[in-house]
């Protein structure tokens, strides 16, 4: 089970996302760490309008990030989306996983920490944001 190290950074998320979001952490599926991180993560998101300012830069449904793993020091560009639109070969992780649910709403140079299902911490920095 993820679990709460220090004060995570303020997550946003689009309404429409935010319904999305909701209906695939609501799914039948067997409970992954991924799953478990998303549902904590709906409860701290500020839902913002569909429409508002794309300056404000924040990882949304389809968005390319680059991101830091502190642990390993390794960066990764991927595009973040629904289970269906994962896909490793195109660098497509799911919301599902435990690093997409980590990136949604975060913005350029947000830490972000959770200790994973092996008990090890796990800390993600965002890099880069592309719509």
């Amino acid at each position: 089970m993820a679990t709460r190290t220090k004060a995570r950074p303020k997550v946003r998320v689009t309404e429409s996302d935010f319904d999305k979001l909701t209906a695939v952490s609501q799914a039948p599926r067997a409970p992954t760490p991924g799953a478990e991180l998303l549902i904590e993560e709906l409860e701290r998101f500020s839902i913002v309008p569909d429409h508002s300012d794309r300056r404000l830069k924040f990882v949304r449904l389809g968005s390319k990030v680059t991101y830091r793993d502190l642990s390993l020091q390794k960066e990764r560009t991927v595009r973040v989306g629904l289970p269906g639109e994962a896909d490793v070969d195109e660098n497509r992780i799911s919301v599902l996983a435990p690093v997409g649910a980590a990136l949604i709403g975060l913005t350029v140079g947000d830490v972000f920490r959770w200790t994973g299902p092996d008990e090890k911490l796990r800390e993600i920095e965002v890099l880069a944001i592309e719509d």
